[in-house]
């Protein structure tokens, strides 16, 4: 009798097409996170960084004399300029900038602060004072 070495169809399908393979070495799997690991292990350097970068209230009169001095060299000056010729929080320059300036709400100056008239002299004004005395 002569043997087949080929298999018959009934033979291969006794055989399963998937099989199962487990893994023997560990699979390193990584979670997403939005922290990068940087940004978890800051220093204390960075910490102090950022503290003196945070903006610290000054004296009213400090403050006003900076905007005065600002509004010197430029009649219209953006809010995010003062802030940063300042140095001021946002909310405590407003307070100021509501007292001392008037915001232009149409063209060509939109979005810009001006001095009030009342302001706009004022060394000259002040000067003007001293010499009545």
């Amino acid at each position: 009798a002569v043997v087949s070495t080929q298999s018959t169809g009934v033979e291969r399908k006794l055989v399963p097409e998937r099989t199962i393979k487990f893994n023997t070495k560990a699979v390193n799997s990584f979670r997403p996170s939005t922290v990068s690991q940087k940004q978890l292990y800051t220093t204390r350097a960075q910490k102090e960084e950022k503290l003196a970068a945070k903006r610290i209230r000054l004296d009213k009169a400090t403050v006003e004399s900076m905007i005065l001095k600002a509004f010197k060299k430029n009649q219209y000056i953006s809010q995010k300029n003062l802030i940063s010729i300042t140095g001021q929080p946002e909310a405590y320059l407003k307070e100021f900038l509501s007292e001392m300036c008037v915001y232009n709400t149409k063209a060509p100056h939109k979005n810009t602060w001006e001095l009030k008239p009342e302001y706009r002299h004022y060394e000259s004004s002040a000067s003007k004072e001293m010499e009545t005395d």
